[in-house]
C-alpha cells in the first residue's frame, strides 16, 4: 500500500474513495448501510435527514479552524507503550476489516494534512489487562489545539439516553398486566457499534495516529472511540434500530415493542406468554441489520432470556422485582475508597474512575446521591495533568461512601425505588432552634423535644461570635432528623411489613442543610 502511495501520490480523500470503492453514482463509504431501505423503515424517524447523510457520504469532522502544523509525531500515552501488544492486536483487526489504513510513517510528507493524536490503552471489563483493552484515540490533545477542541460543536447531533430505570418501569409494568407469568429480559448487542459510522473522506485526516516501535501512521477511517461527534454520530445510527424495533407491534404489544437503548446496547422486557419473546428478538434482529447490515448483529452478545439478567452493569431479577450490584462491582468501588482514604490526592484518571464507580452505585442507592456533592466539586477543577487534592469535607463523604458500599441494600434494590420513589409510609415534620429540635409524626401521634444542654448553647453563642465549631443551624436541623429515627426507627419497621424498605419522608424547613 505505501509502495504504491509512494508511486501514484494520490490524495488522501482519492485513496480512501479507492480503498472504499466510492464512486460518483454510489458514494456509500460503509456498503452494507442501505439508504433506500432507510428511508422506507425509518419514516418518521426524527433523526432521519442526519442517519441518511451518514449512509450516503459519512460523517463530517466540522472544524471552526484549521488544525494547527505539527512539527513532529507527539508521544504515545504510556499506557500504548506498555501495552503495545494489545495496540497492535486492535489495529490489526481494524485493519483487515479495512476501516483503518496503515501506512509507512514517511507517507506523511505525501499527506502532510495528517494529523497525528495520540493513542491509549484502557481496561475492558473484566479481561486480563496485559492482554485485552480498549484503544482510545486521544483526540483532545494537545489542549486547546485538538481535533475535539476544534470541531464545530453547533454541527455535532446531541445524544440523548433514557435513564436505565425505565427497565424497572416496564418490568413492574409487564408483571401488572400479566399476573402469574415470568416477566423475562434479553439485551442484544451490535457489533462494533462506532465502527459502523465510517468518517467522510474528506475528513479523515484529522483521525490518524503513530506507532515508532513499527515506523507507522494509522488512519482512522470510522467514526473514532474518542472524538467528541462520535457518540452523537452512533446515536443515530443505535436511535433508528431503537425506531425501527419500538414500531413493531403484535397482538400483546398494540403500541409497539419496548425498545430501551444505551449506546450499542438494547434491551427487550416482556412476558414470557406464547411466542412473544421470540417475537420480541426477532424484531430487533431485524432493526439492526436493516440500520447497519447483517454483520450488525452480535451474536456473541445476545443473552438468552432470563427473568434475571444483567444489564448495564446492574442485575435485574424479575421474580422478587430486584435491581442489584454485581458483587464485583461492589468489591472494586470498595478498593477505590480505600485508595483514595489513603491518598493525598488523585490523579485525573483515577478521580474520573473514582466518581463514574460511586455514580453507577448512587443508581441503586438514591440517598447516596447527595454524598457525590462535594466529590464533584474536584471534577470541576479537573485539568488533563493536574490532581485532585483531598479536601478534608471530600474525606468526610468518602468514610461515608465506605460505609454505603457494606449497606446489604447494594443485594437487591426493590424496583418501586429504583425508578421512583413509593409513596411514604409515614412522614415526620421536624425543627430546629437555638434551644432545641423537635419531631413529630403525625400518624402515630409521635411526638419528640430535646432541650440543648448548657454546653450546647454555649456553642450556638461561640457560633454567632465567629467560632467554626459546627454546630450552626444546619446541623442542628439534621441532628432532629437523626434523633428521629433513632427514637423510633424499630416502630416505624414495625408498623410495615410491606416485603420493602420502609419508606419515610422526613419534610425539613430550612433547604440549605439538605443541598
Amino acid at each position: 500500500m505505501s509502495k504504491y502511495i509512494r508511486r501514484a501520490r494520490p490524495s488522501l480523500q482519492k485513496f480512501v474513495e479507492l480503498v472504499r470503492c466510492q464512486t460518483p453514482g454510489d458514494y456509500r463509504p460503509n456498503k452494507a448501510i442501505l439508504p433506500g431501505l432507510l428511508q422506507r423503515t425509518c419514516q418518521g424517524y426524527p433523526k432521519l435527514d442526519a442517519l441518511l447523510r451518514i449512509a450516503n457520504e459519512g460523517a463530517r469532522i466540522d472544524l471552526i479552524r484549521p488544525l494547527p502544523k505539527q512539527d513532529g509525531f507527539p508521544r504515545n500515552h504510556p499506557s500504548a507503550v506498555e501495552r503495545i501488544n494489545v495496540l497492535r492486536r486492535n489495529i490489526r483487526k481494524e485493519q483487515d476489516l479495512w476501516r483503518c489504513l496503515v501506512v509507512d510513517a514517511d507517507i506523511i510528507t505525501i499527506w502532510p494534512e495528517i494529523f497525528i493524536s495520540p493513542f491509549g490503552v484502557v481496561d475492558k471489563g473484566e479481561g486480563d489487562p496485559s492482554t485485552t483493552g480498549m484503544v482510545i484515540h486521544d483526540l483532545s490533545s494537545p489542549d486547546g489545539e485538538s481535533v475535539n477542541h476544534l470541531t464545530d460543536r453547533s454541527t455535532v447531533t446531541d445524544v440523548t439516553f433514557e435513564h436505565c430505570s425505565s427497565i424497572a418501569r416496564e418490568i413492574s409494568k409487564c408483571t401488572r398486566q400479566n399476573p402469574g407469568a415470568d416477566v423475562k429480559v434479553m439485551a442484544g448487542d451490535i457489533a462494533s457499534a462506532y465502527r459502523n459510522a465510517c468518517t467522510h473522506s474528506a475528513c479523515v485526516f484529522a483521525c490518524a495516529g503513530h506507532i515508532p516501535e513499527d515506523n507507522a501512521i494509522i488512519i482512522d477511517l470510522s467514526a473514532a472511540f474518542g472524538w467528541a461527534g462520535s457518540a452523537g454520530t452512533y446515536s443515530v445510527l443505535g436511535g433508528a434500530v431503537a425506531f425501527i424495533h419500538g414500531s413493531s407491534t403484535d397482538a400483546a404489544h398494540p403500541d409497539g415493542y419496548y425498545n430501551y437503548h444505551w449506546v450499542d446496547d438494547h434491551v427487550n422486557v416482556t412476558a414470557d406468554i406464547g411466542s412473544c419473546c421470540a417475537d420480541v428478538e426477532r424484531s430487533l434482529r431485524f432493526a439492526m441489520a436493516a440500520v447497519m447490515g447483517p454483520s450488525a448483529v452480535n451474536e456473541d452478545k445476545f443473552s438468552p432470556w432470563c427473568t434475571r439478567q444483567k444489564v448495564l452493569g446492574l442485575i435485574f431479577d424479575t421474580s422478587p422485582a430486584t435491581v442489584a450490584m454485581p458483587a464485583s462491582k461492589i468489591t472494586k468501588a470498595r478498593n477505590m475508597i480505600a485508595n483514595a482514604l489513603q491518598s493525598d490526592k488523585l490523579s485525573r484518571s483515577k478521580f474520573r474512575s473514582l466518581l463514574g464507580s460511586l455514580r453507577h452505585v448512587a443508581t441503586c442507592i438514591r440517598p447516596a446521591r447527595s454524598f457525590l456533592q462535594r466529590l464533584r466539586e474536584g471534577e470541576q477543577r479537573l485539568h488533563r495533568y493536574a490532581n485532585v487534592r483531598i479536601s478534608p469535607p471530600m474525606r468526610d463523604d468518602l468514610l461515608w461512601w465506605r460505609y454505603i458500599l457494606h449497606n446489604p441494600l447494594l443485594n437487591g434494590v426493590p424496583l418501586c425505588y429504583f425508578y421512583a420513589l413509593p409513596e411514604p409510609d409515614f412522614t415526620v415534620f421536624t425543627d430546629s432552634s437555638d434551644e432545641g429540635i423537635c419531631a413529630l409524626v403525625p400518624a402515630l401521634r409521635l411526638a419528640l423535644t430535646y432541650r440543648f444542654s448548657a454546653a450546647e448553647i454555649q456553642l450556638i453563642r461561640d457560633l454567632k461570635r465567629g467560632a467554626d465549631n459546627g454546630f450552626d443551624i444546619n446541623y442542628r436541623e439534621l441532628l432532629a432528623c437523626a434523633f428521629a429515627v433513632q427514637a423510633w426507627g424499630e416502630v416505624w419497621q414495625a408498623a410495615c411489613s410491606r416485603g420493602r424498605p420502609t419508606h419515610i419522608h422526613i419534610r425539613v424547613d430550612n433547604i440549605s442543610a439538605i443541598t
